[in-house]
């Protein structure tokens, strides 16, 4: 078994609970969906390879340190191939729609969902990478494996990019500046050539955000454009993602016009 698979399956188990978190991953989310975000966020902050050595070391395994330090997310493919057909006899039972609820919660529940999704996927740059590919070659099926792999949800593509290309259409006013501000900051300094720049204040520095701040014209007449207001509005609200897939070549749909 590689090293991803095992990652894959001790993620599941302990969100399916037959499995209890290893030492130094402490869970208080009870729900399903807050229990996954939370598990997420810790291991995006111990690494991959030390959350299955972690688990292993669980049932007594330990597992070689150059198989730790040799992990490539590049094996995504064939892993998830792997484990997709392992899956099979797990059914998925499509979201109940209940008559006359109202869109918004439905949608709240659809952003929740993507944002498990891309918090997984955010894990290693490398899967990032592997999200892009699929995405420019619209591989709809690979996207399906990717996505229930990560989020244990058989998600489209289609719709993913229309709701990542789109956030800014179910935000509040301060997220939809500080999205467009931002997108047209980042976008004139990949013109002007200045990547390093660029991608300090998409990896969220501080200290290159308020500098930036005090010579941007986007920003330099905005008070409230704080480094607080940046994280909140764009850095936490997945625009970086978006951005980066972007400027490699991603296009995102817009929201279909409504018939009159």
């Amino acid at each position: 078994m590689t090293l991803l698979e095992r990652y894959l399956n001790y993620l599941s188990q302990i969100c399916e609970g037959s499995r209890e978190a290893p030492d130094g991953i402490t869970l208080t989310k009870t729900g399903d969906m807050e229990k996954a975000i939370e598990l997420q966020q810790q291991i995006a902050a111990i690494g991959i390879p030390e959350f299955v050595r972690l688990c292993a070391a669980q049932d007594g395994e330990t597992i070689p340190e150059e198989e730790l330090e040799s992990f490539d997310p590049s094996q995504m493919l064939a892993a998830l191939s792997n484990l997709e057909a392992a899956q099979k006899s797990e059914e998925e039972q499509p979201p109940e729609e209940t008559p006359g609820e109202p869109e918004e919660s439905v949608k709240s529940e659809i952003r929740d969902i993507y944002e498990v999704f891309l918090d997984s996927v955010c894990l290693e740059d490398n899967l990032l990478s592997y999200l892009i590919d699929i995405a420019k070659r619209g591989a709809k099926d690979e996207f399906q494996t990717l996505s229930h792999a990560a989020a244990r949800t058989l998600l489209s593509l289609d719709e993913f990019l229309l709701w990542l290309g789109n956030k800014e259409a179910l935000a509040g006013p301060d997220e939809r500046a500080c999205a467009a501000i931002m997108d047209a900051a980042l976008a004139r300094l990949m013109q002007e050539g200045q990547r390093e720049l660029a991608a300090a204040l998409l990896s969220g520095d501080e200290t290159t955000f308020k500098l930036f701040r005090t010579e941007a014209p986007e920003l330099v007449h905005l008070p409230d454009a704080t480094y607080e207001w940046y994280v909140q509005n764009y850095l936490d609200r997945y625009y970086p993602v978006r951005f980066i897939m972007k400027m490699n070549g991603v296009e995102f749909p817009d929201i279909p016009a409504k018939e009159a």
